[in-house]
């Protein structure tokens, strides 16, 4: 009896080991600025152009989490070609070999709209539809790229730009 007791609780440890690696947490940190570089780019977008995921989540459903790109906030709000848009900060749990719920992104003033979504699978990846609103221009941004982990990763666009970070929480 002592032996199947053992084994039970064996087996009840084993699934408890692939639940808690079948989810993982993240820190996900988004610095989201306006820039004026020079292009060749014509802009004609004046209706949205995001393709919206069938379910987005609201920012507000997530934890805050501690802003790490403080030092590359404060030389933005000194330059003069660039406006920081948003600079946020959050936990988010993804399952294993899945994509993670999308996540809105807008900035008080609403010149900023779109999402961010992580895939979860041997590599991770980052999906990010945004855009920037000046007048009535319409600026996108719609880039997935596999994401190493604590790493700072810039995504460009000629009139904003992304820069990102990803990281894990209690690994």
């Amino acid at each position: 009896m002592r032996k199947i007791f053992n084994l039970n609780l064996f087996i009840l440890s084993l699934i408890a080991i692939d639940i808690s690696a079948a989810e993982r947490s993240y820190k996900i940190e988004l610095l989201v600025f306006a820039q004026d570089m020079p292009t060749t780019e014509v802009f004609e977008q004046t209706e949205s152009q995001i393709y919206w995921p069938k379910y987005v989540s609201d920012l507000s459903s997530y934890n805050k989490a501690s802003l790490q790109l403080n030092a590359s906030y404060e030389k933005l709000l000194r330059s003069h070609k660039y406006h920081p848009l948003v600079h946020l900060a959050w936990g988010q749990t993804i399952k294993a070999n899945s994509l993670g719920p999308a996540v809105r992104i807008t900035n008080p003033e609403g010149t900023l709209d779109g999402f961010i979504q992580i895939q979860r699978g041997h590599l991770l990846h980052l999906k990010a539809d945004f855009e920037y609103s000046v007048g009535t221009v319409i600026y996108h941004l719609n880039e997935k790229r596999r994401f190493k982990l604590n790493e700072i990763h810039y995504l460009d666009h000629p009139k904003f730009a992304v820069i990102a970070r990803v990281s894990p929480i209690g690994d």
